[in-house]
């Protein structure tokens, strides 16, 4: 995390260690070689309101390959050790940000763009948000949500 997102270890978090605080239960996959890490990412557990309706989410992180081992299909094995983990866990949605550019990377792990933006705050007081938003619904109630999170903003306070 250090090489891909430097501006995380600033000020007070100069010397983080957790990747996110152990109330979100987060689940770390990897991809080792003997003692060294090649690919990693995390999943969070969180809560969402939406659309009037409170969804159990996974939220998908951190998503990184270390420069020399990219191309060789290790963070596609690390996407879908998570997304299986996921798929067979009791919640109603996962979520997952990226850049644009790599949108075609997910979707051949099954995960899905949604159309409508997403927002850091609330309705009254917000700010764009530029990634793509990709989901999996996973449950009855997820499904029949999945229109709500093409038509209605999401809004969050920050994306894992």
């Amino acid at each position: 995390m250090c090489v891909e997102w430097p501006y995380i270890f600033e000020d007070d978090e100069r010397l983080l260690t957790e990747t996110y605080p152990s109330a979100l239960e987060p689940i770390h996959f990897v991809v080792t070689e003997g003692e060294t890490l090649i690919s990693y990412a995390a999943v969070i557990h969180t809560t969402l309101e939406h659309a009037d309706h409170s969804y159990q989410v996974c939220g998908f992180g951190n998503m990184f390959t270390f420069p020399p081992y990219r191309g060789e299909g290790h963070g596609r094995k690390v996407l879908q050790m998570a997304t299986d983990a996921i798929s067979q866990s009791d919640v109603d949605l996962a979520i997952l940000y990226c850049e644009p550019k790599r949108t075609a990377f997910y979707e051949h792990a099954g995960w899905a763009i949604t159309q409508s933006p997403t927002r850091f705050g609330n309705a009254t007081k917000y700010e764009d948000h530029d990634e793509e938003r990709m989901m999996l619904f996973l449950s009855d109630k997820g499904k029949q949500g999945r229109a709500d999170f093409d038509e209605h903003p999401v809004y969050v306070d920050w994306t894992w």
